[in-house]
């Protein structure tokens, strides 16, 4: 007779509770390694993305505003600009006539204006308006000719404008008052990156002389951000030659003609 073997109680190929526990523990670990990785990653790409759009915002800006001074007209039309500052920024104002090419009226003068507002809530904004009333300031025109505003950026923590008279920058002007035109404006614009890091651009443009528009006759500019500061030259060359000079705070100048 065959020999009947005792049967087993237990399961031969099964798991204990230790080994369940520690798989369970380690599928824990990498899931979570795989998590804060793919989140770490993509915070990256944000930031990198927000990053771009500060220096893209500063560099398109800087050339919109060297376009619409290079253009502007040396005749009988009022040059204004001013600084307030509030909270250690520089809330700037500046208007003026310029001819700059516009993609709706080409080849029009319009009286054109940027300016750093602060709202209620505290909420800084670049508005830039235009209005083809001339002769009067844009807070000042008829209701004909309300200007059309346009939000330019709301990551501008600074604006700054200056204005050299041969020998000096200055940081008021009005032409109505002086009787003529600076020979070059300086635009500083400071703009908090993603990471809350003030990257500053600087936009230098001379202004055509009345009866000497040789001295506006083509422009070269460039721009660099380094840090929390950046530093940008411009020349404008012609018959005569202006060169600009600008370190990152913004302050200083050279200016010589031949």
């Amino acid at each position: 007779m065959d020999a009947v073997l005792p049967r087993k109680t237990g399961m031969a190929g099964a798991f204990t509770l230790v080994e369940v526990v520690l798989a369970v523990a380690l599928s824990a670990l990498l899931l979570t390694i795989v998590y804060w990785t793919y989140f770490s990653i993509n915070r990256s790409i944000d930031a990198a993305t927000e990053n771009q759009d500060a220096m893209d915002t500063g560099r398109t800006l800087s050339e919109l505003i060297k376009r619409d001074v290079r253009s502007i007209s040396p005749a009988r039309y009022a040059l204004l600009g001013k600084n307030t500052v509030i909270q250690n920024s520089s809330f700037g104002e500046v208007e003026f006539v310029t001819d700059a090419l516009s993609g709706t009226e080409p080849q029009r003068l319009r009286r054109v204006g940027y300016a750093l507002i602060l709202s209620d809530k505290g909420e800084k904004t670049l508005v830039r308006r235009e209005s083809t009333d001339l002769s009067d300031p844009l807070d000042k025109s008829p209701a004909d000719y309300l200007p059309k505003a346009f939000e330019v950026s709301t990551i501008i923590t600074g604006f700054l404008v200056e204005f050299y008279n041969g020998s000096t920058w200055l940081q008021t002007w009005d032409s109505g008052v002086t009787g003529q035109m600076p020979t070059q404006i300086r635009v500083t614009i400071d703009i908090s990156d993603a990471k809350g890091k003030i990257r500053r651009f600087v936009a230098e443009e001379s202004i055509q002389s009345l009866g000497d528009p040789s001295t506006s006759a083509g422009t070269a500019g460039t721009g660099t951000t380094a840090g929390a500061t950046g530093t940008s030259a411009g020349t404008v060359a012609g018959t005569g030659t202006s060169a600009g000079t600008v370190t990152g705070t913004g302050q200083g100048g050279q200016n010589a003609s031949q």
